[in-house]
């Protein structure tokens, strides 16, 4: 017997005789170390048996009989937790065909349910990537079917491949798990740190739950928790088991105890802008084109280095790169034996796919972890799963090398607003004019202890913030400057900015809500260490102003206006909360 007849017997052997049963692994919760429920995976109880889990499913799709085995593991993983999951998630893998078969939809039915005391709510449907999804459109609306039945979807694998990265956007998944090849010795590995840290902004902007698969360190859990990751499962939470068992006390403790330590910060939006932004339309072709009409097409166009291949639908089915189509029909007999060939056959079906709206910088790591082999390939760019265009590596270096130049200019890179060239040049030419002016600094009060509690990059949403507010207050065509970290200025040739630092006031306390946690917010007070490392209340966030008008006073040099706007800047900070200081009121005390 072949050692092929022999696989495919004793695959027949499982199917028909059952030889296969459930084993559970808890998934835990990052933030406080709560159950959230189990993933039910599958072992093989046939011996002796020449191949493994992962091997049993790729020959099932292979001999055809797929849905026969994933109906008994799925059963019986249903079985052996009904008296146990209680109103825990079950996540069940599922192959995103047999996921579309009908019948697997007449088969996972509220009555069928129903026969295991099991909620449809508590089943979370893991589409793994054993096989691409042939038919698009119909699993989406497979989607649908099962989410109005009230069951959830899951994204596996994510990070394995890459074609994956857009199924986030077409398939709205409420949760995403991270591959193990991203979480494996993740806290040494500052490419990977920095995806999964990308992915955590993202998904919690979109509200997807993300769940880390593989961990097996006590440095990989810290880092994850660090990082903002929700759910974590891996060895070193808990080993599958046969039993729905409980996390360990020591392992609720440490992710309790590296959530109250650590830095936890809300997802920030990128100020860089959105990878749609930089990407471009190209023409594309189909499956059924003849691949010597793109290569003859390519010889014709040498600037274009790839072609993406699109169903009817528009929908990507892969890229076909100017390096593999010149392979192909390169040689003696290269063109008389590819000539036949279409494009379906010679496409490149492992891709990097994202969706427009991703941040460029998290696009740019995607990029960065791809193999030595596909590292100069091109990004395609879809919206909600419909070709958009593709950014080529050098789309990519170019809008870096964009970011790191309007960094040097003197333009805040954080706020856009003018530096502290264009402030003084202001300065200068109001002070010594005989036009009537006014200037304003605004300082945030308590802002270190905030970025301290909330980290640095909810520190710079404060700051965005509070430019955005003095831009829409400001509609009389003051100057707007930021002088650096929290400190901005505001020149007007008219004596109006104590109304406009009224309206910057009601602006920003409707930004504070979203800013402060609940907790916090609901306290009016966040806790945090002082300078000398001792525990300490402070206030939330106010502003401080310093006004300066020519309307009643003058000055003689730019030495003279620096001490007094300085003197004015440091008299409004005594106050608590918001307040304004006016330079004419301090010097009218000082005459008195």
């Amino acid at each position: 017997m072949s050692n092929r007849s022999a696989i495919k017997k004793q695959l027949e052997n499982i199917i028909e005789e059952k030889k296969i049963y459930p084993v559970y692994q808890p998934i835990v919760s990052l933030k406080n170390g709560e159950l959230l429920g189990y993933e039910a995976l599958s072992r093989i109880s046939l011996k002796p048996c020449s191949f493994n889990v992962e091997e049993m499913f790729t020959y099932a799709e292979e001999f055809q009989c797929l849905w026969n085995l994933e109906y008994i593991c799925r059963k019986k993983a249903l079985k052996e937790a009904k008296d146990s999951i209680g109103q825990k998630k079950l996540f069940l893998n599922v192959d995103p065909n047999v996921f579309n078969d009908e019948r697997f939809k007449a088969g996972m039915t509220l009555n069928y349910l129903k026969r295991y005391n099991i909620s449809p709510g508590n089943i979370v449907f893991e589409v793994c990537e054993r096989s691409d999804i042939k038919e698009i459109n119909l699993f989406q609306r497979a989607v649908n079917h099962y989410e109005k039945q009230n069951y959830q979807i899951a994204i596996d694998d994510f990070g394995k491949g890459y074609a994956n990265f857009n199924r986030i956007f077409f398939l709205g998944p409420k949760y995403v798990k991270i591959d193990i090849s991203l979480i494996s010795n993740i806290g040494n590995d500052s490419v990977k740190s920095s995806t999964v840290e990308g992915l955590v902004k993202f998904c919690h902007s979109e509200n997807i739950c993300l769940i880390a698969e593989g961990i097996e360190t006590i440095e990989e859990l810290i880092t994850l928790v660090r990082l903002g990751v929700d759910y974590g499962q891996g060895y070193f939470i808990a080993k599958p088991a046969k039993e729905l068992q409980e996390i360990p006390d020591a392992i609720r403790e440490l992710i309790v105890s590296e959530n109250k330590t650590a830095e936890t910060k809300p997802a920030a939006p990128t100020f860089f802008g959105n990878i749609g932004s930089i990407c471009q339309r190209l023409g594309t072709t189909t499956c059924d084109t003849k691949a010597v009409t793109v290569f003859e097409f390519m010889q014709r166009q040498p600037e274009i280095t790839e072609i993406c291949v699109v169903d009817r639908d528009q929908k990507v089915c892969g890229l076909v790169t100017k390096q593999h189509i010149d392979e192909c029909f390169g040689g003696r007999y290269g063109y008389s034996l590819y000539s036949k060939y279409t494009v379906g056959e010679l496409l490149n079906s492992d891709y990097l796919e994202v969706d427009c709206r991703m941040p460029i910088e998290m696009v740019s790591r995607l990029a960065l972890i791809r193999p030595k082999h596909m590292l100069y390939d091109a990004i395609i760019v879809s919206d909600n799963g419909t070709y958009m265009g593709i950014v080529t590596v050098k789309d990519l270096l170019e809008a870096s090398v964009s970011i790191q130049v309007e960094r040097a200019m003197d333009t805040n890179p954080l706020t856009h607003l003018p530096g502290n060239i264009q402030i003084e040049q202001r300065i200068s030419n109001n002070l010594f004019s005989k036009n009537k002016f006014s200037i304003m600094y605004l300082d945030l009060d308590n802002f270190k202890s905030y970025n301290d509690v909330y980290g640095f990059e909810n520190g710079d949403m404060m700051i965005k913030a509070v430019a955005k507010c003095m831009e829409e207050a400001c509609r009389n065509g003051e100057f707007i400057g930021h002088v650096g970290g929290d400190d901005f200025v505001i020149i007007s040739d008219d004596y109006n900015l104590e109304d406009v630092f009224r309206q910057i006031i009601d602006r920003f306390h409707l930004c504070l809500k979203a800013l402060y946690s609940e907790e916090d917010y609901a306290r009016g007070e966040i806790h945090s260490q002082n300078r000398r490392g001792e525990p300490e209340t402070f206030p939330l966030a106010s502003l401080s102003g310093a006004l300066y008008t020519n309307e009643k006073i003058s000055v003689q040099s730019i030495n003279d206006f620096s001490y007094k706007i300085a003197l004015t800047k440091k008299t409004s900070k005594k106050h608590a909360g918001d307040y304004l200081q006016k330079t004419e009121d301090l010097v009218f005390q000082e005459n008195v």
